[in-house]
């Protein structure tokens, strides 16, 4: 049998729905610019409007972070953290 999960879609602001995707972030952290890769969100079909979950976001940051602070490396790719 084929793939049967269903895509997730949530609605958006403007009433049209919003699909996953994953994207590229910057965030700061003592003076360093970390790059997160991967980083899970919702776009919109009509508006191109971005959401994401801050419990997502959170926990990424920290992931990041800790990544940031045992490797010295300041790019983090969220899909190798899962």
């Amino acid at each position: 049998m084929g793939d049967t999960n269903p895509v997730t879609l949530r609605e958006c602001m403007c009433g049209d729905f919003a699909v996953p995707e994953k994207i590229t972030i910057q965030e700061e952290f003592e003076d360093k610019e970390l790059v997160i890769h991967n980083f899970p969100v919702f776009k919109c079909f009509q508006c191109d409007e971005i959401t994401l979950s801050p419990k997502d976001h959170v926990e990424y940051y920290k992931n990041a972070v800790k990544h940031y602070e045992t490797t010295n490396e300041t790019e983090f790719d969220c899909s190798l953290s899962q």
